[in-house]
């Protein structure tokens, strides 16, 4: 099992939830799959199913998003 982590390349869908995500942030520090439903699709949309969820650190206060994901099968990615 592995980690990734890194910034966000946020999509239209992100920006309709974008508020409320901040808003996590404020209150706990990260948004978790558990708040959300956050899925990771690769560029080529390989979609990653981590068995330790996912993480986005999104502030109002700074332009750069941040997501963390654990408990990942990395064995089967080209």
């Amino acid at each position: 099992m592995g980690g990734i982590g890194g910034n966000l390349i946020a999509n239209d869908n992100y920006s309709k939830y974008r508020f409320a995500i901040q808003q996590h942030f404020d209150r706990k520090g990260v948004s978790n799959v558990e708040d959300f439903n956050f899925r990771i699709l690769l560029e080529d949309n390989t979609e990653l199913k981590p068995e330790g969820g996912i993480g986005v650190t999104d502030s109002a206060d700074f332009d750069e998003i941040y997501v963390a994901s654990v408990g990942l099968d990395l064995s089967n990615l080209k």
